[in-house]
């Protein structure tokens, strides 16, 4: 019984997506930005009780659908925006400016972007970077490094070079 008692405590205690490897906790990177990869509830709750205003989410639809992430935010007083990239297809402009969008709307709040594991987030950091900001190949790529790029680095750097 204690066998079976230890194994669900484990199993209870993995996280959601615990195949993603990448920012586990919440790192600022700007004065009022913080990115990592799947937040669990207690994270939205600290985020809240530290000041945050709004969490966005780059997880596939599937992906947020396992999770109850949205009620979290918005039971922690904050505002929940989902901006679906469902891998390397779903970095386009489109997303990059719909991201900057959301970004400038609350330049002045507290903000969390989050995917599963931090790539999405790099990723997309990084398109912004060179897309929108204008930013030379090699710095968009380390602002995206340092915003959790990693697998996904071969992909944007073939497409800041089109």
């Amino acid at each position: 019984m204690r066998a079976i008692y230890l194994f669900a405590v484990v199993i209870l205690s993995l996280p959601i997506f615990s195949m993603a490897k990448g920012i586990e906790t919440a790192k600022q990177v700007e004065q009022n930005l913080w990115v990592m990869g799947m937040p669990r509830e207690e994270v939205i709750e600290y985020f809240s009780q530290q000041g945050g205003d709004i969490v966005i989410s780059l997880l596939s639809v599937p992906e947020q659908s396992q999770t109850a992430e949205s009620t979290w935010v918005t039971e922690n007083g904050m505002a929940f925006y989902h901006v679906a990239i469902p891998g390397a297809d779903g970095l386009t402009l489109a997303k990059v400016r719909l991201l900057d969008k959301v970004l400038l709307e609350h330049k002045d709040k507290n903000v969390l972007v989050h995917c599963a594991s931090g790539n999405r987030v790099g990723a997309l950091f990084a398109l912004r970077a060179a897309w929108l900001d204008g930013k030379e190949k090699d710095l968009a790529l380390k602002i995206g490094r340092e915003r959790g790029l990693t697998s996904l680095e071969k992909t944007v750097s073939e497409m800041l070079a089109q």
